[in-house]
């Protein structure tokens, strides 16, 4: 006589026979690909990494602002600072300038020629302006050499509604330290006589003066005024 299983034995029997299925290895077709994919993610990783930690930057310019190293002056058109060897005017270079139009009527051609010889540069004095309270800067070029023990002088006229304005050069070398002063139409730069760095020649006086209103720098008219005895 012939058993028939019951359904309880049946239903071992399949649960079982899968558990088996499961436990096989994944064909080799199957091995390779998971290996590829694993192999393009993980040379993905560093690209998408480095992706992410590079900040954003939108356009602009990611790079920060020098910071002055010498004298600063708070004009109408931002902070005027001696940064290394250049002045700049809210973080842009003004001196030497960077680009001076052509066929330019102010002294910017002459201004931007100084850098050749002299590498160093100053702001010696601010004053009030057409374009508002410390807008005009008496700037002067240094040099490491023993040739100047200083070095000729320029004003620049700033504003926040136009660029700046250079003067012609007063050509100066060595001696005292120019005496500056101002006056409610004009700033007026002596250079005192004295003698020259080699032999017994004497450097005359030299006087230029500043007009305020249209930023040109001309030579002083002569003092006329007799010496009281």
């Amino acid at each position: 006589m012939r058993t028939i299983p019951s359904l309880q034995c049946v239903g071992v029997l399949l649960s079982v026979v899968l558990a088996a299925a499961c436990d096989k290895p994944a064909a080799s077709g199957d091995a390779d690909a998971a290996s590829a994919n694993a192999a393009a993610n993980a040379s993905a990783s560093p690209t998408a990494a480095a992706s992410s930690a590079a900040p954003a930057t939108g356009g602009a310019d990611a790079s920060a602002p020098s910071k002055p190293t010498g004298k600063t002056v708070d004009t109408p058109a931002g902070i005027a600072a001696e940064v290394g060897d250049e002045i700049q005017l809210a973080g842009k270079t003004i001196y030497p300038p960077p680009d001076c139009p052509a066929g330019g009527k102010d002294g910017c051609a002459k201004v931007k020629a100084l850098r050749s010889s002299m590498e160093g540069i100053k702001i010696v004095r601010h004053f009030d302006g057409p374009g508002g309270p410390k807008s005009i800067l008496l700037l002067q070029t240094t040099t490491t050499g023993n040739a100047c023990t200083g070095g000729p002088l320029f004003f620049v006229r700033v504003s926040n509604s136009a660029p700046p304005q250079y003067s012609d050069v007063f050509d100066y070398c060595g001696g005292p330290d120019p005496m500056v002063g101002a006056m409610p139409d004009k700033i007026l730069v002596n250079a005192p006589a004295h003698p020259a760095n080699k032999g017994t020649a004497v450097i005359p006086a030299k006087n230029m003066e500043y007009d305020i209103a249209t930023g040109a720098l001309t030579a002083a008219a002569p003092d006329t005024k007799k010496k009281k005895r």
